[in-house]
């Protein structure tokens, strides 16, 4: 009881300290935010490089094996004719929404995949080698 008397009958927190803590508190959420959003672009983005990169192999074993690359302007069409050659069978883009739909170009000797980036939707594209 003695250190009570010495510094008053002050029991808990002032509003004017909750309201700092609170709005630290937010503050450090929205940027945490922020870099959760950015990192989830960045994320997402990779994923659409790294399959063009995947498609871009695919497409070279198979004109190997076949003398041309898949005639088609078609994008399903072409993974379904490289599918042997694809390790994986989850190359869609992550939102797979119109925006940023996968696409593919071919001929017999050249080729063109894309995908479009966020958050401008700037064209990424491979060629043949």
């Amino acid at each position: 009881m003695k250190i009570f008397a010495k510094f008053g009958a002050r029991r808990g927190f002032t509003l004017v300290e909750l309201l700092i803590v609170i709005s630290i508190i937010g503050l450090l959420t929205a940027i945490g935010l922020v870099a959760y959003s950015q990192a989830s672009v960045n994320a997402r983005n990779g994923k659409r490089k790294g399959d063009m990169e995947q498609l871009r192999a695919a497409l070279v074993f198979y004109r190997t094996d076949n003398g041309t690359y898949p005639v088609t302007s078609s994008y399903s069409s072409m993974t379904t004719t490289v599918a042997s050659y694809i390790s994986s069978t989850n190359i869609v883009d992550p939102k797979n929404t119109g925006q940023y739909a996968y696409s593919y170009t071919g001929t017999a000797q050249t080729f063109q995949v894309c995908a479009n980036l966020e958050p401008s939707a700037t064209a990424y594209c491979l060629t043949n080698p």
